[in-house]
């Protein structure tokens, strides 16, 4: 999981609604996608309508990722899902807390 809380993560969000991001509902979860390249980001929007309209943000540092997961959190998302595409059969899901706890120990130690 390391290496996945190091890289470059790439979201979707709303232009015209500053910190507003897609949140994805499925089975009564609350989740969250993220991407590890930018074209992956951009593919989702293209086959999603409901993603009309929003842009890819890019999330460096484990600062503004830990904001971002405490603030998943509290609009009730639990799992991360990883490169999902939509027709995919699996996609890699991470607990939303297991990310947050390991990313604040990988600060920590720098």
């Amino acid at each position: 999981m390391d290496d996945l809380l190091k890289a470059t993560w790439y979201v979707l969000e709303d232009p015209q609604v500053a910190g507003e991001h897609l949140v994805l509902e499925s089975l009564g979860q609350r989740l969250s996608t993220i991407w590890l390249s930018q074209d992956e980001a951009r593919a989702f929007m293209e086959k999603t309508p409901t993603a009309a309209g929003m842009q890819v943000g890019k999330l460096e540092g484990y600062a503004l990722k830990e904001t971002y997961l405490v603030a998943l959190g509290r609009l009730g998302v639990n799992q991360i899902v990883v490169g999902y595409q939509p027709g995919m059969l699996q996609a890699q899901v991470i607990p939303r807390e297991k990310a947050l706890e390991r990313l604040s120990l990988l600060a920590w130690e720098g």
